[in-house]
Formats: structure tokens, C-alpha cells, sequence
């Protein structure tokens, strides 16, 4: 596909960009996962919104769309991975949060596109 040098150069920049957020993927925990991303992703807002405050199943499943059994299997599959973990217990609900390595693998996932944005 032929353009000029400025879309190139852009194109070589954004498919840097992705090669990035796919190790920074690999490194979180998330790897291929597009519903892990998004649990992973609603659970760095919250974490930003309230550090001190996880989110359960039932938050998640609102905030998702995503049924409970499919928030369920990414979580343990998270927290296998040392993305989240279980933070509080209210009654028989279980709170989960972003473990300090699943933060910053969303910081991560921020700064670079932050950077892409400014053109570095």
C-alpha cells in the first residue's frame, strides 16, 4: 500500500506501538485476551477512581456486560498470572484489585500510548 512518507512513517509508529502493547499484554497477564484486557482495564479506573476500594464479580459483570462465569474464569486466570488478587471479603462477597504488577502493567499500557500520542 503505497502513501506518503508522513502516513509511513505513522504506520511504522503505530505498529511499534501495538508490538509494544502486546509484550506489555504478555507481561500482564492479559496475553490474547481481549475480555481480560477490559476486566483489567475497569479494574485500573476503579483503582484510579478509589485505591483503597476492589470491585466484585457483580460490579465488574455491570461494568463488563460480561456474564459472571466468564468474569469469574478471567479473574482466576488474572490472578494466576499476579495481575489481581482478592483484597477485601464483605460477607460472602469477595472485593478484587489490581496487584501492584497488574498496575503497572496498565501504567504501562498508558504511558505508551501517551507517547504515541506526542509522537515519541
Amino acid at each position: 500500500m503505497a502513501g506518503s512518507s508522513e502516513t509511513e512513517e505513522g504506520r511504522g509508529a503505530a505498529i511499534a506501538l501495538l508490538r509494544q502493547l502486546r509484550r506489555q499484554g504478555m507481561e500482564t497477564g492479559v496475553r490474547n485476551s481481549g475480555i481480560a484486557f477490559d476486566i483489567g482495564l475497569v479494574l485500573y479506573e476503579n483503582a484510579l477512581a478509589d485505591p483503597a476500594q476492589g470491585m466484585s464479580v457483580d460490579m465488574i459483570t455491570d461494568a463488563t456486560g460480561y456474564s459472571g462465569p466468564t468474569v469469574r474464569l478471567v479473574l482466576k486466570r488474572l490472578g494466576e498470572a499476579g495481575s489481581i488478587a482478592p483484597v477485601q471479603r464483605i460477607g460472602k462477597t469477595q472485593l478484587y484489585a489490581l496487584t501492584a504488577r497488574g498496575f503497572s502493567g496498565f501504567d504501562g499500557y498508558v504511558a505508551a500510548v501517551l507517547a504515541f500520542g506526542r509522537g515519541g
